[in-house]
């Protein structure tokens, strides 16, 4: 289970700070199908990248322990 304050890695762009879970766009919606498409969420986190100390939200399941994934 992750816990805000816990350092993951995002992606392959370095260490990140978990800072609060929040909801984050289930999938990309064009902007010509906005008005027939019914947005979905999912959990996330805002976090802040260490090496260009951004803040972004992402899904959580981009967030590891720095393992090599297959």
């Amino acid at each position: 289970m992750m816990k805000a304050g816990q350092v993951k890695v995002w992606l392959d762009q370095g260490p990140a700070v978990l800072l609060q879970q929040c909801d984050v766009e289930g999938e990309s919606i064009a902007l010509d199908e906005v008005d027939d498409v019914v947005p979905t969420t999912e959990q996330g986190w805002i976090i802040h990248l260490l090496q260009t100390n951004e803040l972004l939200t992402v899904h959580e399941e981009t967030l590891h322990n720095g393992e090599m994934r297959v």
